[in-house]
Parts: structure tokens; sequence; C-alpha cells
């Protein structure tokens, strides 16, 4: 019963996360608030996110968003213009300014899959936000490489074969949060000089008590449900 319950609300989930980074895709300017929305919606496990932690993050950040909009649609958007549009007509391809255009997309692809993590753990202005979308990437490079990829993937699949794009709302900026989650957490851990594993164990210690010392509320209600 457990189980069928849980298959529900991933499905559930699925649904209404497609459709709102699908929207917001479809209006552009929205998409990147949308991708930092969904990350603070992501960073928490299924049975402790709620959909209007979307629109808490976007609030919360909408000072550091329109900085970051407006640098992720020049370096994403134009680059891939560019890149269809000689894609499209071979012979009037410019080397020059394709080969600015696919470093521009690289460059926008690394922030894409950081930034977001970066926004939704830490208060920060732009210029930190730039300095710190880069170190990010060595939480592990590995796990970086993948989430490049992976957003590299999205942006091919616009380029490519749009027609497999209504996969891909939901599964990547899943994967890449909790990929990008993981690299905080081991940059986090080596500041504090802790393990990864102590910091987490705080950190739900601190998700489970309030201020006051007394247990939360949402938490004594699972417990009960349990008992």
């Amino acid at each position: 019963m457990k189980g069928l319950r849980l298959f529900g609300d991933y499905a559930f989930e699925f649904l209404v996360v497609t459709v709102l980074v699908a929207l917001s895709a479809a209006s552009v300017i929205f998409f990147v608030p949308m991708v930092v929305g969904v990350t603070g919606y992501f960073k928490n496990g299924i049975d402790a996110r709620r959909f209007k932690d979307i629109f808490t993050t976007i609030g919360k950040n909408w000072k550091i968003l329109i900085f970051y909009t407006v640098f992720q649609l020049v370096i994403i958007v134009f680059p891939v213009l560019n890149i269809y549009f000689f894609n499209t007509h071979p012979d009037n391809i410019n080397y020059f300014v394709l080969a600015v255009s696919v470093i521009a997309l690289i460059v926008g692809l690394i922030y894409l899959a950081t930034a977001p993590t970066v926004i939704v753990n830490m208060d920060l202005k732009f210029r930190q936000l730039i300095y710190n979308g880069i170190m990010m990437l060595f939480g592990s490079l590995w796990r970086s490489l993948l989430a490049v990829m992976l957003i590299a993937g999205v942006v091919a699949l616009v380029i490519y074969y749009p027609y497999a794009l209504p996969l891909t709302p939901y599964a990547v900026p899943l994967a890449i949060s909790k990929l990008m989650d993981e690299n905080f957490y081991h940059l986090k851990a080596k500041a504090l000089n802790v393990s990864v594993f102590e910091l987490k164990k705080k950190e739900n210690q601190d998700d489970y008590i309030d201020e006051t010392g007394a247990i939360k509320r949402d938490e004594m209600e699972k417990e009960n449900e349990k008992d």
C-alpha cells in the first residue's frame, strides 16, 4: 500500500513539474527562475517537499534571479540560435562565430548546472555566484561532468530532436539537483573540516528540531503515522 502511494506521489509530481517547466520554457524568460525553484523543491525528500517550495524559492531569491536570468539567457539562447542557424544553413557558416557560440554555450551549461544549487543554498551577490558556480565543479568532477552532459543532451534535443523533449523537464532537473547537492555537501564538509556523513547527520537533526528544541510538527505527524 505504501509503495502504491509512493508511486502515485511520483506520478503526480512528474506531471506537475513537467507542466511547470515546459510552460516556463515556452515563455523563455521564466525558465531560469523555474529551474532554480525546482532545484529548491527537489532539495527535500519526496515526503517533505511541497509544490509551494518552488515558488517560495523563487520569491526568496528574486533579486539574484534577475541578474542570473539575464546572464543565462544571453549566454545560452544566442549561441543555441547561432548553432541552429549554421546547422540549417551550412552555406552561411561563420567558423569564428560558431566557435565563440560553442564556448559561450559550454560556459552557460556549466552555470545552468551549478548556479541553481548555489542560489538555493547560499545568500550571495551575482559576482559571488559567478565564482561559486565554478567552485561547485570541484565538489566532484565526475558528478559535474555528468550534470553538464545531461544539460548538453537537452540542448542537443532542442536543436536536433525536439520531439523527445517532454521526457526531460522532470528527470533532468531532478538528477542534476541531486548531483549538485552532493557536490555542495562535499565542499561544505571540506570547508568545515568534517565528513559528509557528519554534516548530513547534523542538518537532519536541525531539520527535526526547531529553534526552541521542540520536535517539529511535521515530524511528529510522521512518527504518529508510523505508530
